[in-house]
């Protein structure tokens, strides 16, 4: 099954911004995409601690577990730390983002018949890349099962709500691909984020079923009137001017002709290249969701 990734970028602003931005965006994240399932976890009393030293079971079988790590540098080295997620353990996440963080976890795992974990139900993350420290890219994870039309404006919200707070470089809610490249990236290049990130106020990373476009761009392309010239779903301008646009009502409707407007629309924002084609029978990838043209 494929998964689902919801992805914000935006500029570094300090430790204690970020620690409250993490913060947020885990633990608020995680009740707004998973507030059942989050809320079991936590308040879960037969949980293994050693379960992340040991392979050991989890918990009971078919049941909720989680985990929340955060991985920080201090005096040239990296600190990793870890603990299963419950209500006894949250505070210790938000003590450990105070430090240079560099990655921060927090997942939620459906258990096997062994009690170990299977599926894995969300995985929200807050990172900055080694070799492109000075942004930040928040994400969200799920299996595709997970975001069936009824569960979408939930992470449309999401992604809404905090992108209007951060003045995001680009934002997207699409398939996961490797590395947290989108599939501009992988199919026309430069393959690796951090060599995107540093340029994605004048070049647009990609585009998805929902993308925020930076408010430079869209200035560009001539701000919001001029994007929601071209009869999609919903453009919200947010609160620093970058643009909401999305572009069908459901995930799955963004196939064919929708995505060809979308292509259309943000060609002049985009890297030129011909998109690389991957045999059809490679069940590995998700479905591809590009235009298959050069922007020039």
């Amino acid at each position: 099954m494929h998964a689902i990734r919801c992805e914000i970028d935006t500029e570094f602003r300090g430790t204690e911004a970020l620690a409250d931005l993490a913060w947020r965006w885990l633990t608020e994240g995680a009740e707004r995409l998973e507030g059942e399932s989050f809320q079991a976890v936590l308040d879960s009393t037969d949980l293994v601690e050693e379960s992340l030293k040991k392979a050991v079971p989890c918990g009971p079988p078919g049941g909720l577990w989680g985990f929340l790590k955060v991985d920080s540098v201090g005096r040239g080295r990296i600190t990793n730390r870890s603990k299963v997620l419950t209500r006894k353990n949250l505070p210790n996440l938000r003590k450990w983002l105070i430090s240079d963080v560099q990655l921060a976890e927090l997942a939620i795992y459906r258990l096997d018949e062994q009690g170990m974990p299977g599926q894995e139900l969300l995985r929200m993350g807050v990172a900055r890349d080694e070799d492109a420290e000075d942004w930040v890219r928040l994400s969200a994870e799920a299996p595709e099962g997970r975001f069936a039309p009824a569960d979408q404006p939930r992470w449309t919200e999401l992604l809404r709500d905090f992108s209007q707070e951060v003045d995001p470089s680009y934002a997207q809610i699409g398939y996961s691909l490797t590395l947290g490249r989108t599939e501009h990236e992988e199919r026309v290049g430069p393959p690796l984020p951090e060599l995107t990130l540093p340029h994605s106020r004048r070049l647009l990373r990609g585009y998805e079923w929902l993308t925020v476009i930076p408010r430079e761009i869209a200035q560009q392309l001539g701000g919001a009137e001029a994007i929601a010239a071209g009869d999609f779903h919903r453009v919200e301008t947010l609160r620093d001017g970058a643009v909401l646009l999305q572009v069908t009502p459901e995930f799955d409707g963004f196939t064919g002709g929708a995505i060809e407007r979308t292509w259309q629309l943000l060609r002049p924002a985009l890297r030129p290249g011909m998109p690389k084609r991957y045999p059809d029978s490679d069940a590995v990838r998700p479905p591809s969701r590009l235009w298959y043209a050069d922007t020039v």
